[in-house]
């Protein structure tokens, strides 16, 4: 073998490692399309996009699932009422905190959103706040599509029904 060619070996070897290197270690353990029903995992959230949609540490995008809050729309044309509201809400209660994420069968939406029900976790590591649960109490989101055979349709419908009763947030009058 040449000089030259043993050169360009090495080379090749070393850029593969660099790229090895730096590329993050978080993209091995992506969470893929199917899981198994109440599959979970813990996350770490970097940033907060709108009340139902946030960043984890590996750049993916979660979308929490069976709840829908107002747009916030980028274009400045036209204000949704509380789309704000909910936005800051959600950066209050999870941005830069540990969450568990727990699936249905399907983990993506056709956006390529992490679909999740979102769990905050307390120092000690344990479920402290139902992400969901709370956007709905204080009448900050919206029953998107849910039927019945659904794992938290009760709870969803009965904390939707009081936020609508005390006219809370979307539903003030």
């Amino acid at each position: 073998m040449s000089y030259q060619k043993i050169l360009k070996l090495i080379i090749y070897l070393w850029l593969i490692l660099f790229a090895l290197a730096i590329i993050p270690n978080n993209l091995k353990a992506q969470i893929p399309y199917q899981v198994p029903y109440g599959y979970t995992t813990t996350e770490k959230v970097s940033r907060i996009i709108d009340g139902d949609t946030f960043v984890i540490s590996d750049s993916s995008r979660v979308r929490l699932l069976g709840i829908d809050t107002p747009e916030l729309n980028s274009k400045d044309t036209f204000y949704i009422p509380y789309a704000n509201h909910s936005k800051l809400f959600l950066d209050s209660l999870i941005n830069n905190k540990v969450v568990k994420l727990t699936f249905e069968t399907k983990t993506r939406d056709m956006f390529d959103r992490i679909l999740a029900y979102v769990w905050l976790r307390n120092s000690t590591g344990q479920d402290s706040l139902f992400i969901q649960a709370e956007m709905l109490k204080k009448g900050l989101a919206r029953i998107k599509y849910y039927p019945k055979e659904s794992r938290y349709y009760e709870i969803f419908y009965n904390l939707r029904a009081t936020a609508m009763k005390n006219n809370l947030g979307i539903w003030s009058k």
